[in-house]
């Protein structure tokens, strides 16, 4: 099979196991994340239950484009420069939205993770499933992330995973950079690829930072 037959496979596969509410595995630019729809509530439960994850720590949404935010009622003008520096890429922006999320993907007070994965696979599929996807390393909870596949199979439940695309990850070597951006702060909340000091530089005296 030629390799752009088995790409629009996998993604045409993908995609229908979505709809159906099912989870599935995805590569991104950093490791193997699972994927299901953000706003199906049983698919989440599930999500929950396979990672063994507590329902207080929600899970992170992957969009395709940083335009996506406006939908979820973010103005991003004042951390646009970020954006436009990192997104696509390993960056996970925390930050408060009034969107009726369902529970397990907001936090306390409408906060919410929100990434754009440099990953050709990974935002085509968000883009022909019409929704943002769950964007959680494909692992247990406390465990390692991996980009292994034979891993993924062996560590996890496959009677909740419907489908493992078999498409390699990117090449970012550690999980995602992690800040949370409050009205006037911006904190670090996982060290990682983007360092907090190109942050510092870009944005400037718009945030006081943490």
């Amino acid at each position: 099979m030629d390799s752009l037959k088995k790409y629009n496979q996998e993604l045409n596969e993908a995609t229908n196991f979505l709809n159906k509410g099912e989870i599935i595995a995805i590569p991104t630019d950093t490791y193997f994340g699972l994927a299901c729809d953000a706003f199906n509530q049983q698919s989440l439960e599930n999500l929950f239950k396979l990672k063994q994850r507590n329902a207080d720590k929600p899970l992170p949404l992957l969009i395709s484009d940083k335009k996506d935010l406006l939908g979820f009622g973010i103005d991003f003008s004042n951390f646009q420069p970020i954006l436009d520096a990192f997104w696509p890429g390993p960056l996970t922006i925390v930050i408060k939205t009034d969107h009726n999320f369902i529970n397990g993907m907001v936090k306390d007070l409408g906060y919410v993770g929100f990434r754009v994965p440099n990953h050709n696979f990974t935002i085509d599929l968000i883009n022909n499933f019409g929704s943002p996807l769950t964007g959680t390393s494909a692992n247990l909870s406390g465990e390692p992330e991996t980009k292994d596949i034979n891993v993924l199979k062996d560590s996890l439940d496959l009677n909740y995973i419907k489908k493992i695309v078999n498409i390699s990850c990117g090449n970012e070597e550690s999980a995602s950079t992690v800040i949370k951006i409050s009205k006037n702060k911006i904190k670090l909340l996982r060290d990682g690829p983007v360092k907090y000091e190109q942050i510092i530089n870009l944005l400037g005296n718009k945030y006081e930072y943490e």
